[in-house]
């Protein structure tokens, strides 16, 4: 398997934002597989996960929200993590034959979430597109 790993810089409303991505590429079915391997039916009951680990400063909550992505590629969806009831991060993973975009942004003051989602998703067409092309 190939990857690359990188940053986008994005001048949002509010200041300099960073998306990581990282690129995969292997057989297609190793792809789905790995990141891919879910039924709609699941992707639904899965919808939240969360985690409530006990500190000595009480119990904190973590928790991973699972949403259908844009109409991108075979295969897309938006993963929106939260901690405390707030959100802190965002990530858009494409599938696009044997190719995986995988993207991430912590939200906040820098960049907010339709932002990181809107320049993900830019980045996950022009992505998609060169795929297409070679």
């Amino acid at each position: 398997m190939g990857f690359a790993l990188g940053e986008v810089f994005n001048a949002g409303d509010q200041g300099n934002g960073m998306i990581l991505f990282d690129v995969r590429s292997a057989p297609r079915v190793t792809l789905v597989k790995a990141d891919f391997d879910y039924s709609q039916e699941l992707m639904v009951r899965c919808a939240m996960l969360g985690q409530m680990p006990s500190e000595a400063g009480g119990t904190r909550k973590f928790a991973i929200q699972l949403l259908p992505g844009p109409d991108i590629g075979e295969k897309a969806y938006v993963i929106r993590q939260f901690f405390n009831g707030n959100i802190t991060g965002v990530g858009l993973r494409v599938l696009a034959g044997t190719v995986s975009l995988d993207m991430g942004s912590n939200t906040g003051m820098a960049i907010s979430e339709e932002e990181a989602v809107s320049v993900m998703t830019q980045i996950a067409q022009e992505f998609v597109a060169a795929v297409k092309r070679q």
